[in-house]
């Protein structure tokens, strides 16, 4: 779940770092998922899984800088008691947002190695409906340039980043999850797909829980 615009206006210091940083992770994750979902259809091909490695490197990317400030928020002295709910808030935040990217990193490497771009597997399904499929060959790469790893292992490489990078969060920061609030009532869309609400940017990007 993102936060919304007006708490990164209306905060300072390391929440309003961490809060502009989540937006932009809710953000680069969910674009990754929809790259995902079209794995192994109509659209599918090298361009479509570049992409896909692309925004995953982006989402990872955030995911680090994000660990950091909030490692460093908690760790030191909050400016106020507001502050620190505000932080750790943000990091169950940061940890479901994680698992779900993580779920999407399987799917990923599930579907590609269903439908592998290289021969071997299942080829893609081709419903006619958007895209024009993966383009065809002009050669083989038995020369010049270096051979990329097949993308089942590249995958293997992104998901082992992730979940270690969630097992730090879990270990060295010592937030029960049973002090978190829901705020919302059950059944909005936002809460139903929270990651699409933050892409888009619309009003209702906000809070989704709070610390008890």
């Amino acid at each position: 779940m993102a936060p919304g615009r007006g708490d990164t206006c209306g905060m300072r210091g390391v929440a309003g770092t961490c809060v502009a940083a989540q937006a932009a992770l809710c953000k680069a994750t969910a674009g990754h998922r929809q790259l995902v979902l079209q794995l192994g259809g109509s659209a599918d091909g090298p361009r479509l899984r570049e992409e896909r490695r692309r925004r995953s490197a982006e989402a990872r990317e955030l995911s680090a800088g994000l660990r950091s400030a909030l490692l460093a928020g908690l760790r030191q002295a909050p400016a106020s008691p507001e502050e620190r709910r505000e932080l750790e808030r943000l990091w169950v935040l940061f940890l479901s947002a994680l698992e779900l990217f993580l779920q999407d990193l399987h799917r990923a490497h599930h579907l590609c190695q269903l439908f592998s771009a290289q021969g071997g597997g299942t080829a893609p399904l081709h419903t006619g409906l958007g895209g024009r499929g993966p383009p065809t060959r002009k050669g083989s790469r038995r020369g010049g340039g270096p051979v990329q790893p097949p993308a089942a292992l590249r995958l293997e490489e992104e998901i082992e980043q992730v979940r270690a990078t969630l097992a730090e969060m879990e270990s060295r920061a010592n937030i029960p999850l049973w002090t978190v609030e829901a705020t919302q009532p059950v059944g909005t869309g936002d809460i139903a797909a929270p990651a699409a609400g933050a892409a888009r940017g619309g009003p209702r990007a906000e809070h989704c829980c709070r610390v008890l």
